[in-house]
């Protein structure tokens, strides 16, 4: 656990002197018990620094491509990453995601299954559905607006944790989580605009 803290801080430290960042809404991170951290994904920025805005250690779902490169794989042991192959349904990875939810683990996900070309947000995939009505867990999303650059303002607007229904249509669950989202970046740029 101390190597986790030691990447915890570093990406914390290193962030803030290298962007601008703002964090809205802290006090809605739940301080226990298992939960699904959702967010919109633009940058590979984007899951070390919305792991070190928890306050409590993640686990984080990444593509199995990225266990192929120089020793990202250890890295990825530390962190406490582990694979999951997109494009269809990867058992391994949800029993293993299940697992951790059943424990009080903290997930973070991030639902479009790649990152935007465009900054556009994009559809949902169906697994982070699946996730959370399997285990009941509520899913706190994350909006992230701003650009990531050199002193470049970049901004992290946390909502109120939120549970899907089990009996929720699955389109119409993809459609809420990403229109969650969207809210969270929207209020986060209208901020910026200030």
């Amino acid at each position: 656990m101390l190597g986790y803290w030691f990447f915890y801080w570093a990406v914390r430290i290193l962030f803030s002197l290298y962007f601008r960042i703002t964090v809205t809404g802290l006090e809605n991170c739940p301080p226990s018990g298992s939960y699904i951290v959702i967010a919109n994904h633009r940058s590979g920025f984007d899951p070390p620094m919305v792991g070190a805005l928890m306050r409590r250690p993640v686990h984080f779902m990444t593509k199995v491509e990225l266990f192929s490169y120089p020793l990202l794989p250890w890295v990825f042991k530390i962190v406490q990453a582990y694979p999951v192959r997109r494009g269809r349904a990867d058992r391994a990875a949800i029993r293993h995601s299940l697992d951790l939810l059943r424990r009080g683990e903290v997930i973070v996900l991030f639902p479009e299954g790649h990152r935007s070309q465009t900054g556009e947000l994009q559809e949902a995939r169906s697994g982070v559905v699946f996730l959370a009505q399997k285990s009941g867990c509520l899913l706190l999303p994350i909006g992230i607006s701003g650009k990531y650059g050199f002193r470049q303002n970049i901004h992290y607007e946390i909502g109120k944790p939120f549970a899907l229904d089990s009996t929720m249509d699955r389109k119409a669950a993809q459609t809420l989580i990403m229109e969650e989202i969207r809210g969270l970046v929207e209020r986060g740029q209208a901020g910026e605009s200030r």
